[in-house]
């Protein structure tokens, strides 16, 4: 990941914390005829002190990157979070001097590592139900696996393979205008709090989070 000095996110524990709220990634694997991507969502596992030490989804047994994956392979999983566009009509140097561009500010998570693939159904069966009472939490009535039909769980469960990644790093960035003066971060602040895009305001409230 290219993550200028006044971006980059360091804490591996935050990046791990991102993850988990965030669930959903973009699991990339490069095969033969290119590279590969699923976009599914993810567990992070960790170890007996804390740390995250791997990365969990499934696949539709059809799908190219289980293929790939299979004999196991270097991958990378992307976590986006917010993003927006920034018009340089919100900072405060357009009208000083004018020497301004547009940019775009984004939090972003990369996770590097070597993947490899399990068909054993007791492995699967344990994750779907770790993954659906994860997603469930918050919903008032949780639906669970044990709702639905044994036979009709025993079959879609046969009809996906896992993949589990082994992290050799993580990295991340947030780009909220830290590199801007202080008069131009004031403007993009209040330009993404008063936005009428959702992700620009959800970046506002990051962005007050960094004073």
């Amino acid at each position: 990941m290219h993550a200028p000095a006044a971006f980059r996110v360091n804490d591996t524990a935050e990046l791990a914390a991102f993850i988990e709220a965030r669930h959903f990634g973009t699991l990339i694997v490069t095969g033969p005829n290119g590279p590969q991507a699923a976009h599914v969502p993810m567990l992070v596992n960790r170890d007996e002190t804390g740390n995250a030490v791997s990365l969990e989804c499934h696949v539709a047994r059809s799908n190219p990157v289980a293929a790939i994956a299979a004999s196991g392979v270097r991958a990378l999983a992307i976590f986006n979070g917010a993003d927006a566009y920034v018009t340089p009509s919100l900072y405060l140097s357009k009208r000083e001097h004018g020497r301004v561009v547009p940019t775009w500010n984004y939090i972003a998570v990369e996770v590097a590592g070597d993947a490899v693939t399990f068909n054993d159904s007791a492995q699967l069966l344990a994750q779907i139900n770790r993954m659906t009472d994860v997603m469930e939490q918050p919903t008032a009535a949780p639906w669970s696996v044990d709702d639905a039909p044994a036979d009709y769980v025993e079959k879609l469960v046969g009809a996906i393979t896992g993949l589990r990644l082994t992290i050799t790093s993580i990295e991340g960035v947030r780009k909220l205008s830290q590199n801007r003066a202080e008069g131009d971060r004031a403007g993009v602040l209040n330009g993404f709090t008063y936005s009428s895009d959702p992700s620009a305001r959800q970046l506002a409230t990051e962005m007050s989070k960094e004073v």
